[in-house]
């Protein structure tokens, strides 16, 4: 009989999709549902590529989200962005989901873009592309 260890990933998979659909059972991510996505994120100590991942994901599917999860989310993913010093290609795919992840580009991620553009010591050329051209849309 083979046994499989399962990795954390494994075992959170069916967690994370039930959380996910929790928090967007109304489409609204609300202050309250922030303050259960800061437990999760901060249950294993580590905060990693996969939890920027995952709230990417959730603000793709949330009608809206509050200011709180702004609060949350973006110092989030800069913090996990720049911890080398680089934006590599899977990091860029996850800046791309997050800017097309609702039906404009908010103000906050056009600082957070900007902020990584300045502080991040080595990036790929599609991401000064991404940045010209999500810098080159006029705003609302």
């Amino acid at each position: 009989m083979e046994t499989r260890l399962e990795s954390r990933e494994d075992r959170s998979v069916p967690h994370l999709n039930q959380l996910k659909s929790e928090l967007l059972s109304d489409g609204v991510i609300s202050p309250n549902e922030v303050a259960r996505i800061r437990r999760h994120i901060e249950q294993d100590g580590a905060l990693d590529f996969d939890d920027v991942a995952f709230l990417v994901e959730v603000l793709g599917e949330a009608s809206e989200v509050c200011p709180e999860f702004d609060e949350l989310f973006l110092p989030l993913m800069r913090h996990v962005l720049l911890k080398d010093g680089k934006i590599d290609l899977d990091e860029q795919a996850v800046l791309v989901d997050m800017l097309t992840a609702g039906e404009s580009i908010r103000p906050s991620e056009l600082k957070l873009l900007r902020d990584l553009q300045i502080e991040a010591t080595e990036t790929t050329p599609g991401f000064e592309k991404l940045c010209q051209a999500v810098m080159a849309i006029p705003a609302n």
